[in-house]
């Protein structure tokens, strides 16, 4: 069946129809103006001619656009239609899990943090060997380590404590009161107000921490500084005599369990007396001549107090006067190499606390015992031969 080719009466398009339209009226894809299709003309050799059938009526027209607007699929047919997309609200059906891959998973993650703690752990501890051994090596080096200072600070508490050996260890560790009592009392052997009330009534000038023993400076002021970031203010000086050294210690608060305080060993010469020493120990210094020092102070006051020995490089200006009646003056700056920045420095009177030598043992001699005979005893020998048995 033939095509025929019209264009619109209204736009010109160009339009493709069946020649079933003809005659029907049709609307033009384009503008949608109606128009009538008009009638093909019949081939002249059909004209006239009865035998040509008609088309039959049933079939349906076919309408197409120009040749831009009428692409037909390989078939012949016509192109199929858009659909519209239709969205599926339904979720997606879940995912089934590898579990061997999760255990697999699993255990790559156990392995990399066991490898890793186990490498961790190792050089953590190697350093810490090291750390150690050269601990070790400083305190072979110097005058016993932190062990001997401790020992000799205890051997001062227990020479200077009334109540006798122990007593002050004991009463620290529980936190009893000393039996030396409160600080502040007029007590001259201890140290106190009462004995030095001058040196109480100075000012108190802040000491300016520095490890330049040029730049050092003596206040002409109260000793005071910090002790581990904490304020010190020295309360009471003493000189405590243990074994072969002189112990200068400038406490804050009780003597048997000071709140804070510092310690400097002295080791005089033979037949050397304590007072008129001037010792000056720059921060580089080594050797025997730098005198052993340290720091006592307590992180928590329900506990004993902590201790922290400087065998060197530490910076000191220390001047001790001559001693009188028991007390020797004295002047002093220390600067300790802690983290903290420990400072002490001013004016100080100590108690000079030197062993009694009447109350050491005097030895004396053996009685000698003089033989006697008891009659009694003659008698029994006589009796029972014992004399002749011997």
């Amino acid at each position: 069946m033939a095509d025929l080719r019209i264009s619109c009466p209204h736009c010109k398009q160009e339009i493709s129809c069946d020649e079933l339209w003809a005659g029907h009226e049709l609307a033009c894809p384009t503008c949608q103006g109606a128009f009538v299709v008009p009638q093909p003309e019949p081939p002249a050799e059909e004209k006239h001619n009865p035998l040509v059938p008609k088309p039959p009526p049933g079939a349906k027209p076919r309408l197409n656009l120009g040749p831009a607007a009428s692409k037909q699929t390989e078939h012949g047919g016509p192109a199929p239609q858009r659909t519209i997309p239709i969205r599926n609200l339904a979720p997606p059906p879940p995912q089934k899990k590898n579990v061997l891959l999760t255990i697999v998973k699993v255990v790559v993650v156990l392995g990399v943090v066991g490898a890793g703690a186990y490498f961790g752990l190792t050089y953590i501890k190697g350093m810490q060997d090291k750390a150690n051994a050269k601990s070790r090596a400083e305190e072979a080096n110097s005058d016993g380590g932190q062990v001997a200072h401790i020992a000799n600070l205890n051997k001062v508490l227990d020479a200077t404590d009334p109540g006798g050996p122990g007593l002050a260890r004991l009463q620290a560790d529980a936190g009893a009161p000393s039996p030396r009592g409160q600080m502040g009392a007029a007590d001259p052997g201890s140290g106190g107000p009462g004995a030095t009330n001058d040196v109480q009534q100075l000012p108190v000038v802040p000491a300016v921490w520095t490890l330049d023993l040029a730049g050092a400076k003596i206040p002409e002021g109260r000793a005071n500084g910090r002790i581990s970031g904490t304020n010190f203010l020295v309360e009471t000086a003493r000189v405590d005599v243990v074994g072969g050294a002189h112990v200068l210690r400038l406490v804050e608060g009780q003597l048997a369990s000071p709140d804070r305080e510092v310690l400097v060993y002295l080791h005089l010469k033979p037949g050397e007396k304590i007072g008129g020493q001037i010792l000056n120990i720059s921060s580089d210094q080594k050797g025997s001549g730098v005198p052993q020092v340290a720091k006592r102070w307590k992180i928590n006051p329900r506990y004993a107090p902590s201790i922290k020995p400087f065998y060197n490089g530490y910076a000191m200006k220390l001047e001790l006067g001559q001693a009188a009646d028991g007390l020797l003056p004295g002047k002093i700056f220390l600067g300790l190499p802690d983290n903290e920045r420990s400072v002490v420095a001013g004016i100080f009177k100590a108690t000079v606390n030197e062993p009694d030598p009447s109350l050491q043992a005097t030895p004396y001699a053996a009685p000698t015992a003089t033989p006697t005979t008891s009659p009694d005893r003659s008698a029994m020998e006589r009796r029972y031969g014992i004399g002749g048995r011997r």
